[in-house]
């Protein structure tokens, strides 16, 4: 029998080494698919789970971050009770002017003649000639909204600066991430909700009223806020108090 030469028996050497690396490599690659699938499908049951989930009702946290759902927009069956107003760079809440004993159909136009307006100024997204309902406090707003979130429900804020491009005038974005309970909650109450408005209030007072889109997320993006010392305030108290 003929003996193979040194070269040939290298190069038998290495195809074979070259075999097992291939074969080690596609158990790699099949092993991280089979994780990658466990986890796609593990995610699945726990996203339905938390959706179905029956969660308590909230209250409001006296002194605290409490967010509630305006239910600003008329639904069949449901008529808007309280209105978001942007008014220089602060949000009000007001009564629908034909549910505030006024004329329908008349206006009035929105000017920052308080001293918290002409301090944060001019806004360039404010709304004219508004239909001017009657004022509501924040206390009524917290008693008679429905909670979505507290500050039990975040675990960590950061704020982003942007360009308005048009008035190229900063505004800011708070990136808020949500615990699995607020995900849940807020998946659950955004349904049939979109465009409606969540009302941030912090310590009895409105920071923004950003709308709402229904989708399963674990961060929202809290936009826009045109002062930054309300941005970095919210942003600061849900690092304070994440759980």
């Amino acid at each position: 029998m003929t003996e193979e030469s040194p070269a040939v028996q290298a190069a038998g050497r290495a195809a074979q080494h070259k075999l097992i690396r291939e074969r080690a490599t596609v158990r790699i690659v099949m092993g991280a698919i089979a994780i990658a699938v466990v986890w796609w499908v593990y995610g699945i049951i726990q996203t339905t789970r938390m959706q179905s989930v029956k969660w308590p009702t909230l209250t409001p946290v006296t002194g605290g971050l409490t967010v509630v759902g305006l239910q600003d927009i008329a639904r069949p069956g449901w008529q808007p009770k309280y209105l978001a107003i942007q008014r220089g760079y602060a949000w009000i809440i007001r009564r629908p002017e034909d549910n505030a004993g006024g004329e329908p159909g008349s206006a009035e136009r929105e000017t920052p003649d308080s001293p918290e307006d002409q301090e944060r100024g001019s806004s360039p997204v404010t709304s004219k000639g508004i239909a001017k309902g009657e004022v509501v406090e924040v206390e009524e707003v917290l008693e008679e909204c429905p909670t979505v979130l507290t500050e039990k429900h975040f675990t960590g804020a950061r704020v982003e600066e942007r360009k308005e491009p048009l008035f190229n005038r900063s505004y800011y974005i708070v990136h808020v991430s949500l615990a699995a309970e607020a995900r849940s909650r807020y998946w659950q109450f955004s349904r049939d909700r979109d465009d409606e408005r969540l009302v941030f209030i912090l310590k009895d007072e409105i920071i923004t009223c950003p709308q709402m889109k229904h989708m399963d997320v674990g961060t929202l993006e809290i936009q826009p806020i045109w002062v930054k010392s309300d941005a970095t305030r919210l942003a600061d108290y849900i690092n304070a108090h994440k759980q």
